[in-house]
């Protein structure tokens, strides 16, 4: 039994999960939604939706061939206005040459829509993971009345939001500086106003705990995570930014992924993207601390891939 048959057993429920990913350049992203779309065949959580916060010509038919590969279909939503023309499609095109059901990132709605639609039909609660620019979060929050639900986005989170997880921010130092929220403008500007907004808890997976944590090496070579990490240039590992978060979300639970939890107030700069925190017990967020060797971590997640 692996751990997330384990957490499954041990729920009365599956936790309810949004996934926004970056879905890019970097293949870090492909194993964290391998984790989810394992966790979800588990039982340990129910995947209701993706969203694709950066955009290329192959983003969505890529991430649809992936689920489908696990045996899993999932909504898939895309942010719009995030169309990268910059950095080199390594894989998305490669993976794109399985079977999927979406055609292309034009048969998809809008990202920030999609989560209005699922959590408002949600009975409960569901968390929030994003592991790329967290500018559809901040358009969920913005996000008016609509024919899904007659509460603002805020309110609707609230109600149907249990907590939110990213991967974003660099802790171990004052003014951190973290590609997440700082690459483009929207970036650093969703991250001032997601902490400054949120009505519910956010944990922040920082830069400084996955970089030296490497996964992914031994992933059979037919696998297309494989095919991923090798088509980006990784084939002897990544380092697990975002398979981290995502682990830390399916379990829950911040000590039981092995991290110390600093709680408080966070900050973003809105023209920088620089982090800063200010800690407080009674804060509403939180960023982790390691408490176990680089290798620790790497093993939990190359067992669980």
């Amino acid at each position: 039994m692996d751990l997330f048959e384990q957490t499954a057993r041990e729920r009365k429920s599956p936790v309810n999960i949004l996934h926004g990913t970056d879905w890019w350049t970097d293949c870090d992203d492909v194993a964290a939604l391998r984790l989810l779309l394992n966790a979800h065949r588990s039982g340990a959580v129910r995947l209701l939706a993706i969203g694709i916060n950066s955009v290329m010509e192959y983003s969505a038919p890529s991430v649809s061939a992936f689920c489908e590969y696990s045996g899993v279909s999932v909504p898939i939503g895309v942010d719009k206005s995030a169309v990268r023309d910059g950095g080199k499609c390594r894989y998305q095109k490669l993976l794109s040459g399985f079977p999927h059901p979406v055609g292309s990132n034009s048969d998809c709605p809008d990202a920030w829509r999609l989560y209005r639609k699922v959590l408002s039909e949600l009975d409960g609660k569901a968390d929030i993971i994003d592991v790329g620019f967290p500018q559809i979060i901040m358009e969920l929050l913005k996000s008016p009345p609509d024919g899904s639900s007659p509460l603002t986005g805020t309110q609707l989170v609230r109600e149907k939001v249990g907590r939110i997880w990213l991967m974003a921010g660099k802790w171990d130092v004052p003014d951190g500086l973290e590609y997440n929220l700082s690459a483009y403008p929207v970036c650093a500007e969703a991250g001032d106003y997601i902490c400054r907004n949120c009505p519910v808890p956010i944990t922040f997976i920082g830069y400084e705990v996955g970089q030296d944590v490497i996964t992914g090496a031994d992933v059979p070579g037919n696998d297309p995570l494989k095919q991923a990490f090798t088509a980006h240039g990784s084939a002897s590992g990544r380092s697990s930014w975002d398979p981290l978060t995502a682990l830390t979300a399916i379990l829950q639970d911040e000590s039981a992924a092995g991290f110390e939890t600093v709680r408080g107030f966070a900050r973003v700069d809105p023209k920088t993207g620089k982090n800063n925190f200010t800690p407080d017990p009674l804060g509403p967020h939180a960023y982790v601390k390691r408490l176990h060797p680089a290798e620790w971590y790497a093993g939990r997640i190359n067992e669980l891939l």
